[in-house]
């Protein structure tokens, strides 16, 4: 059965077919470039989570509670080639004898180690020096102040003394090297108001209570509410201040701190105002 012949397509097919293809390589040209905006994209977003992921308290401005669980590579320092220790020529930092002691205790043997003899301070003919420091006893000493009531012998009134400032109204009261030392603990060592109250009851034997201890801020407070004054004035007339930036972890956020004055801050996605207590 003999052949029959291929068809050649007509012109009118092969224009068809060309314009088929030619859409087809604009669509595929379309999805090349989406791809790469992509691509190019995700190559940001990849290098932007490594940054991050690289960062921490020691080679960036994040705080110490920022880091994770992994250990920061610490980088090896040059070595200087000198010993480990004080180096030749600088100043030493020993603790020096003193040539007038506050107390002086002799020890005199109580007898001769050949004949056994009795000795005493007057058969001395030399002796040895070690002086230690220490501190003394830390011990609460209780005062008693009376204002007295005089009356006068020309007259006859009654005049009264008052009371020191430093004296409170109550009957009694602890006195104001306590309070300092509460404040002093509680805002410079940030020791916490339980702790603090427990530390002294443990160093002086004065068994204050924690809501004593709490008020001491406020006290303290009023104290140097003149101070404060004078020291945001002369912040907010400055021509530069120093403005340092940390963060606070917040429930389901992360959120910058800015401290621009003592008692002043603002913060991102927050309020404006004074710190609340």
């Amino acid at each position: 059965m003999p052949k029959t012949p291929d068809r050649r397509p007509s012109y009118d097919e092969l224009a068809a077919l060309v314009v088929r293809q030619m859409a087809t390589i604009e669509a595929q040209r379309e999805t090349i470039a989406q791809l790469e905006a992509t691509v190019e994209r995700l190559t940001a977003r990849v290098a932007e989570l490594e940054r991050r992921q690289g960062r921490n308290s020691g080679n960036s401005s994040l705080p110490p509670s920022s880091d994770t669980f992994v250990r920061p590579d610490k980088k090896p320092t040059a070595k200087s080639g000198r010993k480990r220790g004080r180096q030749p020529g600088a100043p030493g930092s020993g603790l020096a004898m003193v040539d007038t002691p506050d107390e002086v205790e002799d020890h005199v043997p109580a007898a001769c180690g050949g004949c056994g003899k009795e000795l005493s301070a007057t058969d001395s003919v030399g002796y040895s020096r070690r002086q230690v420091r220490d501190i003394p006893l830390a011990t609460v000493t209780v005062t008693e102040h009376r204002a007295h009531r005089c009356r006068c012998g020309g007259c006859g009134r009654l005049t009264s003394a008052d009371m020191p400032e430093t004296v409170a109204g109550a009957p009694s009261s602890y006195g104001p090297n306590l309070r300092a030392l509460a404040a002093y603990l509680l805002v410079f060592q940030h020791v916490p108001v339980e702790r603090c109250a427990q530390l002294i009851a443990d160093v002086t034997g004065a068994r204050v209570s924690p809501g004593w201890v709490s008020s001491i801020l406020a006290e303290a407070a009023t104290l140097v509410a003149d101070g404060i004054k004078v020291i945001r004035a002369l912040l907010t007339l400055a021509h530069v201040l120093h403005v340092d930036e940390t963060t606070t972890r917040i429930p389901l956020c992360q959120t910058a701190v800015r401290h621009r004055r003592m008692s002043h801050f603002d913060v991102k996605q927050g309020e404006t105002g004074p710190p609340r207590q």
